[in-house]
């Protein structure tokens, strides 16, 4: 979100942002759903899960959120919503600097010269969102549970170059998540899948074969 800043830029910036550093247990929740969003997120280290409720009260795993990746900045383009969608937890032991958006929709209004570098990076991010929203909606999309797996997989595979081999962001329980399906249900779908000859794997990292 900063690159570009010299350190002095940078430092005058999370001040006018009101920056706060926070730290996070795993497990922890770091907002819930509904609540007002007054605040970005910037993970600093560690990651975070996004889900959202069903109509059937379920939990889904929509996104993750990794470091220096920041949460929230399609809420501060959109002032007609004003509470968070879903909730975010902490995936792992993490730590969030969370920025106001308040300033932050006023600093990116001015035409100071900092502030170019921060909505060309702003406007980076807020693309590669909507391609991984794009990118569930394809998954999710699909009819089967196998067929959600290879396009998932592909998908991940285009975004590598096409080299045939990617990894997987998830354990086998935040992918079965992710994919909208139970883990037996997934296991027996890698299963089949690896005895068609259509994928291999060696823990998170999966092999497409032509």
């Amino acid at each position: 979100m900063f690159e570009g800043l010299s350190s002095d830029e940078l430092d005058d910036m999370l001040y006018r942002l009101n920056a706060v550093k926070k730290k996070y247990r795993k497990g922890e929740i770091v907002v819930h759903a509904g609540i007002e969003a007054e605040r970005l997120l910037v993970v600093a280290s560690g990651h975070l899960h996004v889900y959202t409720e069903t109509d059937a009260e379920r939990h889904v795993l929509v996104r993750e959120i990794g470091i220096n990746e920041v949460l929230g900045l399609w809420i501060m383009h959109v002032p007609e919503v004003v509470c968070w969608p879903g909730s975010v937890v902490a995936a792992e032991d993490s730590v969030l600097i969370s920025l106001g958006i308040a300033q932050a929709r006023r600093l990116l209004a001015s035409a100071e010269p900092p502030v170019a570098h921060l909505s060309s990076n702003t406007s980076k991010i807020l693309a590669q969102e909507l391609f991984s929203t794009w990118r569930k909606l394809m998954v999710m999309d699909a009819p089967t549970i196998e067929s959600r797996v290879m396009v998932y997989l592909a998908e991940l595979d285009n975004e590598s170059g096409h080299t045939g081999q990617v990894a997987v962001p998830f354990d086998r329980e935040r992918m079965a998540e992710y994919l909208g399906v139970t883990r037996p249900a997934l296991s027996r779908a890698l299963s089949q899948l690896r005895d068609r000859g259509a994928i291999a794997w060696r823990k998170n990292i999966f092999r497409l074969r032509p």
